[in-house]
């Protein structure tokens, strides 16, 4: 394909950043995935942007997030990624309808992709609970996002305008002793016992 051409896909892509598409490997490197999006896009996934442990060959369907149109690989239109915490985001809005619509709202993320993730949530309705929402029943919605995310654990927790409030709830059910905000340097102290410490930092 010629620079005009790749400029003009590049165009069209700049629009859908931060959505989700469905490619297929094309080229397996070693630090790098060279994915097909349409027969004439290409994208490419760099090791940063993978889930450690995850493995994928030639041919295998892949989900990703593009990220950007100005990959450092030349011949590639996107660059993609599944680290990101607006992926785990977007998996959540394809997964939970009460998202797509309003009704619940992801308000933050934390995540150490492949192994353990935070997501706080607000419901905007007071007839829906935002947590049991995004869990789903039997824990079915959770489960589908964590199965993309090769396993990765999800918490959800309630969000609060209280940030120690917010800390206390994703260190649960980590015991916390007492919590004093430096509002200035935006940090925390968090004093808890010994034998909660490991829970805690995990």
């Amino acid at each position: 394909i010629h620079d005009g051409q790749i400029r003009k896909q590049k165009n069209l892509y700049q629009e859908k950043i931060g959505t989700i598409a469905v490619g297929t490997v094309k080229k397996v490197m070693r630090d790098y995935l060279i994915i097909e999006i349409t027969d004439q896009v290409d994208g490419v996934l760099y090791k940063p942007d993978m889930i450690p442990r995850e493995n994928y060959r030639i041919d295998d369907k892949i989900r990703v997030e593009i990220a950007g149109t100005e990959p450092e690989y030349r011949n590639a239109t996107l660059q993609l990624s599944r680290t990101s915490n607006n992926f785990l985001k977007q998996l959540f809005i394809n997964e939970v309808p009460e998202i797509h619509e309003g009704s619940i709202e992801i308000k933050a993320i934390a995540r150490d992709p492949g192994s353990r993730a935070k997501v706080a949530v607000k419901s905007n309705d007071r007839r829906v609970d935002p947590i049991g929402a995004c869990i789903g029943i039997k824990g079915t919605r959770v489960q589908s996002v964590s199965n993309e995310l090769n396993g990765e654990r999800i918490d959800i927790i309630l969000w609060d305008d209280s940030p120690a409030k917010i800390v206390i709830s994703s260190l649960a059910p980590g015991e916390i002793n007492s919590i004093s905000v430096d509002e200035e340097n935006t940090s925390m102290e968090i004093n808890v016992n010994p034998d909660q410490l490991a829970q805690v930092i995990g």
